[in-house]
């Protein structure tokens, strides 16, 4: 049997998300007989241990026994175990410099790393990447700091939020004080396309450039 586990983030500072949800694993395990999901105790992660053990997925303290290890942002070289498997965004694709000696500990451990990054389709296209939901709450997130700037309304921080609803709901509290107000979004990948559902879920008005450049705000 295939033993697969989903690992605490260890990085630094704490990162909530998850590979995989409690009904994910649930659906997972209840569908194949020949894999298993374990997943690592954790009092970080927005899904509680509960969460996943009410829906029958074991709760261990020691992954040493998985065959693949899922996770979402760089694991410390300190806490990758040696020969195994390992998912998570290890953010050395570009070379980035800070992630070196993360690389080079992967290579001396001799484990195998399945990037996210460079998981991709037919077309060379990405199959997994946070890009949408980065547009969606970096331009929630200038809403709430143009709110502080200007005293104006006070929205709660996205990541505080339970959900999409709850964050789409505070919108409401934005208000915009005066004319001529303009905003600019630039671009045409991922990022922007996912900053301009919160722009139209606003309703506000969509000007071309030349229409842009002209506006006076009246």
């Amino acid at each position: 049997m295939l033993k697969i586990g989903i690992i605490k983030e260890r990085k630094s500072p704490p990162d909530e998300r998850v590979p995989l949800s409690p009904t994910q694993i649930a659906q997972l395990n209840n569908e194949n007989s020949d894999v298993k999901f374990v997943v690592e105790s954790s009092d970080i992660r927005r899904y509680k241990d509960a969460e996943y053990s009410n829906l029958g997925t074991e709760i261990v303290t020691n992954v040493s026994d998985c065959d693949i290890l899922m996770g979402v942002k760089e694991v410390p070289k300190e806490a990758l175990i040696e020969g195994k498997r390992y998912f998570f965004f290890s953010h050395t694709i570009k070379m980035q410099p800070y992630n070196n000696a993360l690389l080079q500990t992967i290579l001396r451990k001799n484990i195998q790393l399945m990037d996210y990054e460079c998981l991709v389709n037919s077309k060379g296209r990405r199959l997994i990447g946070f890009g949408r939901y980065a547009g969606i709450v970096g331009c929630y997130n200038a809403f709430l700091a143009y709110g502080k700037r200007n005293h104006s309304f006070d929205l709660k921080p996205a990541f505080q939020c339970e959900d999409r609803v709850e964050m789409e709901n505070e919108l409401s509290k934005v208000k915009f004080e005066g004319k001529g107000l303009k905003i600019a979004l630039t671009g045409n990948g991922r990022v922007a396309h996912g900053a301009m559902e919160i722009l139209d879920l606003m309703n506000i008005q969509k000007l071309e450039v030349e229409e842009y450049l002209a506006y006076a705000g009246n």
